[in-house]
């Protein structure tokens, strides 16, 4: 039986998780436009998380990766936006985790510290992942950040602390949609790895440079996993803005499964 849908214990959270304030003017300055339902730049989240919900809530699926076939493609910037685009709803929080242990890059993302990481608690460092977790903004946004740029973190995604987080995240039920930001396809086998654990995955595709072949490649490679459909980022046309992303394709957002 596969492991992600065995029954898992829940898993509780601590009432106590800190805030991070992020400013207006900090949003702006590391373009995070997901809290203002407001600002018209976000409007792409808005439709991304209505069409993403009604697939997760039909499938009742809460665990799903954001990746893409090569670095600097805007997964982690659309991990970031859309996680703050669903924590303006009531319907469930979201927890934003990095596993990209090569190059976590959701800290700078956010333009922000952190005394405590993911990273630590795989490695030992730390006794309770927990201790790692702040929230951003509101009380619906929670951040499970990395800082590691490990050179071969194999050793961590396949051990026990790392499938014991994995259980436990999944143990938060459907009051949480986790949304992993993951390596890259391309990069190594890391998020072919993760993906293991998780329901299914967003694809980012980066306008003018993802190929078409590395999007078949990516499927092939990260099969059985489920691939809820790509987002297509710096698009200059349909919904795209000045700040360069947007969605084709029905905004992007279909049901895919790599070929047989």
């Amino acid at each position: 039986m596969d492991g992600r849908y065995e029954p898992v214990p829940v898993t509780r959270l601590p009432d106590d998780i800190p805030m991070v304030e992020m400013p207006r003017e900090m949003l702006d300055k590391r373009l995070i436009v997901g809290f203002d339902g407001f600002d018209a730049r976000s409007r792409a989240f808005n439709l991304l998380r209505t069409q993403l919900t009604k697939i997760l809530d039909a499938k009742k699926w809460n665990m799903i990766g954001v990746t893409s076939a090569t670095p600097g493609a805007g997964k982690t910037f659309t991990s970031v936006n859309l996680a703050a685009a669903l924590s303006r709803t009531e319907k469930r929080k979201v927890l934003l985790c990095d596993l990209d242990m090569r190059r976590g890059s959701v800290l700078k993302q956010l333009g922000v510290g952190a005394n405590v990481t993911l990273d630590d608690c795989l490695r030992g460092e730390c006794e309770d992942w927990r201790d790692a977790l702040f929230k951003v903004n509101n009380d619906h946004f929670l951040v499970l950040p990395t800082e590691a740029e490990l050179y071969d973190p194999t050793e961590i995604i396949t051990g026990d602390r790392f499938n014991s987080l994995m259980r436990d995240l999944r143990g938060l039920g459907p009051e949480y949609l986790v949304v992993c930001d993951l390596p890259p396809v391309f990069a190594n086998d890391d998020a072919m790895l993760c993906m293991a654990h998780l329901d299914a995955y967003l694809y980012i595709v980066d306008h003018g440079h993802t190929t078409a072949r590395q999007i078949e490649e990516s499927l092939a490679l990260l099969a059985p996993a489920q691939c809820l459909g790509t987002v297509l980022n710096r698009y200059q046309g349909g919904l795209g803005d000045d700040y360069g992303y947007g969605y084709g394709d029905t905004y992007g957002l279909r049901e895919y499964s790599a070929k047989e």
